[in-house]
């Protein structure tokens, strides 16, 4: 997708230093000008946590831990744990209340600061 580095640079700048599910909401909004299909935003969404993480923009922890392993490693483990697309179960929901990320995802994001800060979501 060519406007790939225009999407990334409008979602990153409206969810810096907020949660995995408001990174996915942002993201689903400034896509539906290019696609609205599912299969789409879920690679998007992805390709911005590996630029991300690349970058040392943000980190993976669950229960205050960061996550150990290589970075594939690490995106390896959410995508095994993403939900079914659509699920009947309220708590795989992705779009709606982003229930999935608050109770099943199994790692959140820890924004690094250019200060040398840290903002854990």
């Amino acid at each position: 997708m060519e406007n790939t580095q225009q999407l990334y640079a409008s979602v990153i700048k409206s969810a810096y230093g907020l949660s995995m599910g408001a990174l996915w909401q942002h993201l689903s909004i400034d896509c539906a000008d290019v696609s609205e299909d599912y299969l789409f935003r879920k690679k998007v969404f992805f390709e911005f946590l590996t630029r991300l993480l690349k970058e040392k923009k943000i980190k993976l922890a669950a229960n205050s831990v960061y996550l150990t392993g290589t970075l594939s490693e690490q995106l390896t483990l959410l995508k095994n744990a993403w939900p079914p697309y659509p699920s009947d179960d309220e708590d795989n929901d992705l779009d709606e209340s982003g229930m999935w990320f608050l109770v099943k995802a199994p790692a959140g994001l820890v924004w690094l600061m250019p200060d040398g800060k840290e903002v854990w979501t």
